[in-house]
């Protein structure tokens, strides 16, 4: 099926950039309250679950404000299903892995995402595999091994779980991006809330926990950062390349470490700041070379 009005990728990195730090910024936040809300008794299920019908709550009056009804179909639900089978998974097991790692440890783990979608990106998308895309990307990675350092720490599910839920990410992000060839921006936010919440609505019911009405202000807290870091995201794949913006993620690091040092009193040992500054430094040494062959 060719795309409508023979779309053609836009790659504007700067803002491409700036939105993938918005979206640093809110996942670090999701990720830390969603932390908090499981250790008080929520299971990961339930968190999908509300994240995704208080974002078609908020979302959708501003949506339809303004918008025809035609402007809202689209040409390729199945792939919008696609992503959003993918999105729920990548979701679940990020959430999951926090119940057998440290915050900080899950995080760094699934900094192999970009790892993932720079291949994903390449099969599905047609990008070119930039010479330091790849250099940057190993570096991180490089990185990465410092901090879990394999072979020195006990392997648990966890560990596995968050991995996982990189791979699946990588894949539901690149969605994001060819989606935009055929929908706009809002279509694609709307159809990943709605088409996730049947994936997430059965194993939240089989597996449904009370929740404390003491929980509900940081339930609310919790979606709204979702839904920022889902805007975000899709906005940053939307105007540059995959493989480019992805790497920002590793950002995540140092401002969980920070949040989870003052909430959950987990202190970060040496080794992670080793390998997230040779992240952050790999990372911003890509952006560099980008902006110079834009």
């Amino acid at each position: 099926m060719a795309p409508k009005n023979s779309f053609t990728d836009k790659h504007i990195p700067i803002p491409g950039i700036l939105w993938m730090c918005g979206a640093t910024i809110f996942f670090s936040l999701s990720l830390t309250l969603v932390k908090y809300l499981q250790d008080q008794g929520l299971n990961a299920f339930q968190a999908v679950l509300f994240r995704q019908v208080l974002g078609v709550a908020l979302f959708f009056p501003v949506v339809i404000a303004g918008t025809k009804l035609r402007e809202l179909k689209t040409t390729v639900s199945l792939k919008h299903g696609t992503r959003a089978a993918f999105g729920f998974l990548g979701m679940c097991t990020g959430y999951f892995a926090l119940n057998f790692i440290n915050i900080a440890d899950a995080v760094a783990l699934q900094f192999t995402l970009p790892i993932f979608t720079m291949f994903c990106a390449i099969w599905l998308l047609s990008e070119k595999l930039y010479s330091h895309r790849l250099i940057a990307t190993l570096v991180g990675f490089l990185g990465v091994l410092i901090i879990v350092r394999p072979g020195f720490s006990e392997l648990n599910l966890g560990i596995f779980l968050a991995i996982a839920s990189a791979a699946t990410h990588a894949i539901s992000d690149t969605y994001a991006r060819y989606l935009a060839r055929f929908d706009k921006l809002k279509v694609i936010m709307l159809y990943n809330f709605l088409f996730t919440i049947p994936f997430a609505l059965l194993p939240a019911i089989i597996w449904w926990e009370p929740i404390s009405v003491d929980l509900w202000p940081y339930l609310f807290a919790f979606g709204i950062a979702g839904i920022c870091a889902q805007f975000c995201l899709t906005r940053s794949f939307s105007l540059a390349d995959a493989s480019l913006v992805s790497p920002i993620l590793f950002l995540r690091l140092p401002i969980v470490a920070i949040i989870g040092f003052f909430a959950f009193s987990q202190m970060p040992e040496t080794w992670t700041w080793v390998g997230a500054g040779i992240i952050i430094l790999a990372t911003t040494w890509m952006a560099r070379s980008e902006t110079r062959s834009s």
